[in-house]
């Protein structure tokens, strides 16, 4: 869902939060009771009540949530982003050139030769 990577994320460098902390990031309440639900429900956060008859509710992530923070940021450490104008560029050539069927084929493509290329400039095996 939208913004659920956001949201476990800041739990994951927080610790915990309060919801209402959580509204920064998904503005709609509705949206966001929904968006909690749905990781309550899946296992990757605890909402806890803090005052009775209060709607104060502290959310922390599960031991299953904290290993999804940290394969998600391990996998944003090992990213690698592409420019927007090289994106368009790429996008453009791909309708023009229906040899590709993908963004991610024609990046992987260009990355392979210019690594052939290199190869054989730098006389590497």
């Amino acid at each position: 869902m939208r913004f659920s990577k956001s949201i476990i994320s800041k739990l994951y460098s927080e610790g915990s939060c309060l919801k209402t902390t959580l509204q920064v990031i998904v503005k709609n309440l509705y949206s966001l009771d929904k968006l909690l639900t749905s990781l309550s429900n899946d296992g990757l956060i605890n909402i806890d009540v803090k005052a009775f008859g209060k709607n104060i509710q502290e959310i922390s992530l599960t031991h299953k949530g904290r290993i999804v923070a940290e394969n998600l940021i391990h996998l944003e450490e090992n990213s690698i982003r592409i420019p927007e104008g090289l994106i368009s560029e790429i996008e453009r050539i791909i309708k023009k050139d229906k040899s590709y069927s993908s963004d991610e084929e024609f990046v992987n493509e260009a990355v392979r030769k210019a690594i052939e290329k290199w190869k054989m400039e730098h006389a590497v095996g």
